[in-house]
C-alpha cells in the first residue's frame, strides 16, 4: 500500500475512531469521496467493533450522496458489496450486507434496485427456473442480513413483505447464534410478524446477551429483551387493527 493510500485510511480510520455520527457525517461529507470508499472497505475488517460499524454509518453518508451526483458510481459500490458475497470472490464479506442496508436506508434509488438482493440472501435457491435465492450459510454473514433487513424494514415494509421475508424467519428463532435469536424477534415486532408469537414467548426467557448497533452506538440487550419488545409490538398492532382500534404507528398488514 502507498503512503498516500495509507495516510487516507488512517485518517478516515481516526474519524470513524473517535467523532459522534452525527460529527462523522460533516468531515466525510468534506472529504472526496473517492478518498474515502476504499478505506471504508477497509475498516468493515477493522479488529475495534465500533470502528467496524461506524463504516457501515460512513456508507450511508458517503454513498448516498455520491448517487445523487452519479446514480452509475453509487451502483458500483453496491455491485462491490454484492460480490464481496459471492463465492467466487474469494473472501468473507463481512460488513457487506449492513453497509448495504445503511445506503439503501438513505437513497430511495438504490433501495428499489437493490434491497431484493438484501433479502435474496435470507432465501433457498428454489427450482431452476425460477430460483431468486442466495441464502447464506456462515452464521455472522447470517446476522449481518438480519441487522441490514431490521434496519430498511421501518422505511419499506411493504417492499420487505412482499420480498417473502417472513416465510423464511421461522428457521432463525433456534439459531445457535444469539444475535441471530434477537434480530429475529426484532425483525418479527418490526414486521408485526403475528405467526411467529409462539416462538417470541419462548424466548422471553432467553437470558442470552446481545450487543446491536444502534443510531451510532453499541447496545447490549438480552435476547428476551428484543423478544419482549416484539410481542408488545404485535400486540399494538392486534389492537389497533381492531374495529374502532387506531393505528397511529403506520405498522405493516399483520402476517
Amino acid at each position: 500500500m502507498s503512503s498516500q493510500r495509507l495516510q487516507k485510511k488512517r485518517i478516515v480510520t481516526e474519524l470513524l475512531r473517535s467523532l459522534s455520527p452525527a460529527e462523522l457525517a460533516d468531515k466525510l461529507r468534506a472529504l472526496p469521496s473517492r478518498d474515502v470508499i476504499n478505506p471504508l472497505f477497509s475498516c468493515l475488517c477493522h479488529p475495534d467493533e465500533l470502528v467496524r460499524w461506524r463504516a457501515v454509518t460512513g456508507f450511508g453518508i458517503v454513498v448516498p450522496a455520491i448517487t445523487e451526483r452519479d446514480p452509475e458510481e453509487g451502483r458500483v459500490i453496491m455491485r462491490r458489496f454484492i460480490w464481496m458475497l459471492n463465492d467466487e470472490s474469494g473472501g468473507i464479506g463481512w460488513g457487506a450486507p449492513e453497509a448495504m442496508a445503511e445506503v439503501m436506508a438513505a437513497s430511495q434509488l438504490l433501495a428499489d434496485e437493490y434491497l431484493h438482493m438484501l433479502v435474496s440472501y435470507t432465501l433457498d435457491d428454489g427450482p431452476e427456473l425460477h430460483q431468486h435465492g442466495n441464502f447464506l450459510e456462515h452464521e455472522i454473514l447470517q446476522e449481518g442480513v438480519l441487522w441490514g433487513i431490521c434496519r430498511v424494514a421501518p422505511l419499506y415494509p411493504e417492499q420487505v413483505l412482499a420480498l417473502g421475508v417472513a416465510d423464511k424467519c421461522g428457521g432463525y428463532f433456534s439459531s445457535e447464534r444469539s444475535g441471530i435469536r434477537a434480530l429475529t424477534c426484532r425483525l418479527s415486532g418490526l414486521l408485526a410478524l403475528s405467526r411467529y408469537r409462539r416462538q417470541l414467548d419462548e424466548l422471553t426467557a432467553d437470558s442470552a446477551a446481545v450487543r446491536l448497533y444502534e443510531d451510532g452506538l453499541l447496545r447490549d440487550y438480552r435476547v428476551a429483551d428484543l423478544a419482549e419488545q416484539a410481542v408488545r409490538a404485535i400486540d399494538r398492532h392486534q389492537d389497533a387493527s381492531k374495529p374502532g382500534g387506531s393505528d397511529a404507528t403506520g405498522s405493516p398488514p399483520r402476517q
